[in-house]
């Protein structure tokens, strides 16, 4: 395949040492699997649990056992929306169990591709949750800042994790929340692709 510069002047396909094509993708690398592409986030602020306690309010995505899917994990967010206390940092956590999470305050699931067709997602997100066992923190979405107000950092809202990690089923990720004094408000999204196994 030979290709065109702007002006119009062909060009050679360029190769690596193995004879591989070097090429550049166009568009969403997203966009063919949209339909199977989900979102679910807290609509409103809520006050977080404190650490990694398995009676847990915030954001948390879980896979059932027996969904026949791998949840490929594309994105998480978070931001404050009420100061906190004292000093503040945001994980993601996660676990495997065989007893699935019980599911006492459910979250919206959207797709991501917007439009007439209702979700149809195997997962389970929840803004309250009991967790079956105490989850391990896995990355940190934010570093931690001092108390009595909101974040003035650079740090990103959003965070790319691209499929790094993958929940299979029986497994749960949560938004983590760790601070020194009173749980505060928070609002967080989980982004994710369902993949048959």
């Amino acid at each position: 395949m030979y290709g065109k510069t702007e002006s119009g002047i062909g060009m050679a396909p360029i190769v690596d040492n193995s004879g591989y094509l070097y090429s550049k993708p166009v568009g969403s690398p997203w966009y063919k699997n949209r339909s199977n592409i989900y979102i679910a986030a807290n609509q409103t602020g809520c006050v977080w649990t404190i650490g990694l306690a398995t009676t847990y309010t915030g954001l948390c995505l879980s896979n059932p056992l027996g969904s026949g899917k791998n949840l490929s994990i594309l994105g998480v967010s978070h931001q404050e929306v009420v100061a906190p206390t004292g000093i503040a940092a945001v994980y993601l956590a996660g676990a495997y169990h065989a007893t699935a999470v019980v599911h006492s305050v459910p979250s919206t699931i959207l797709r991501s591709c917007i439009g007439p067709n209702a979700a149809a997602s195997v997962a389970k997100a929840d803004t309250g949750a009991t967790l079956p066992v105490a989850p391990s923190i896995m990355l940190n979405l934010t570093a931690g800042h001092t108390s009595g107000a909101l974040s003035t950092s650079a740090s990103p809202a959003f965070i790319p994790i691209d499929g790094l990690i993958t929940v299979e089923p029986g497994g749960f990720i949560i938004i983590a929340n760790f601070t020194i004094g009173v749980a505060v408000g928070q609002q967080g999204a989980i982004i994710w692709e369902e993949i048959d196994i």
